[in-house]
């Protein structure tokens, strides 16, 4: 089923004879777009603020943009505990390479139609914007846990397979670690349009044959989950991944499962 199929099924509250205007119908598209566009600014942002250093270009001797989206556009650990509290949002708009940033718009592009079809503008803003708090709140007490577990000495890592040992593990999380991507809130999205209708078959990279939505989003946590206990893939936020997930589960569970969407 193609989003278009959604976007005019959604609105459930409309006789057999009606038809949505004009701007019911695109209105999944436009949004979706626009969100795409916000996000390729923020990137476009950061590589304006990266060639500003370059050029050796400062204000009032220091190189503002870079320290405006430090400061106050990119989540660290050390932002958070000096009250910009904003980040745990705005990290979600800001991608560091164009491959993070055309993966996460594909996919954004592919189910975002879909779930405001579905659920209507203002549930998946609430998905997004959750999606991000949730995922960073898992991120930092992943990170934590594995501090811990460093610290004591106990660990459920692999460190070898076969008798031969296994490349060094990533370097432990700081305040300064910078957390960047959208993936937390895509992913809440795509968990909640998956419990709206679970056998709806989709593609899922790398697989080539289309399967059902449940196994793709229920395989990445399988694989988040094992990614983050062994330190897999180490540049992927596997616990931020889990966490967007959790909060479009228990979001549609708490406020969507019974909800009767209506024409809005």
């Amino acid at each position: 089923m193609s989003a278009r199929f959604f976007t005019t099924r959604r609105f459930f509250s409309l006789q057999p004879h009606q038809r949505p205007t004009k701007w019911q119908q695109y209105k999944p598209y436009i949004v979706t777009y626009t969100t795409v566009g916000v996000c390729c600014s923020g990137y476009a942002y950061n590589l304006y603020a990266d060639d500003q250093i370059q050029k050796g270009l400062r204000k009032r001797g220091k190189y503002w943009h870079r320290s405006f989206i430090d400061k106050h556009l990119i989540f660290t650990r050390d932002n958070y505990n000096a009250g910009r509290w904003w980040t745990l949002v705005t990290y979600s708009f800001m991608h560091p390479s164009l491959f993070h940033l055309a993966v996460n718009m594909f996919a954004f592009t592919s189910f975002g139609p879909m779930a405001i079809g579905i659920f209507g503008v203002r549930s998946v803003a609430g998905i997004w914007l959750g999606g991000s708090v949730s995922g960073m709140y898992f991120s930092m007490l992943g990170d934590d846990y594995k501090n811990k577990q460093a610290n004591s000495g106990r660990s459920w890592l692999i460190t070898e397979i076969g008798g031969r040992p296994l490349p060094p593990r990533a370097e432990r999380a700081s305040g300064t670690t910078q957390h960047v991507g959208s993936s937390a809130s895509l992913l809440g999205i795509v968990t909640a349009v998956a419990c709206r209708i679970p056998r709806q078959s989709v593609y899922f990279i790398p697989i080539p044959k289309a399967i059902p939505i449940y196994g793709a989003i229920g395989g990445f946590a399988v694989f988040s989950a094992i990614a983050y206990a062994q330190e897999l893939v180490p540049f992927m936020g596997h616990s931020g991944h889990l966490g967007g997930m959790a909060f479009g589960m228990a979001y549609y569970v708490l406020a969507l499962r019974k909800k009767r969407f209506s024409r809005r």
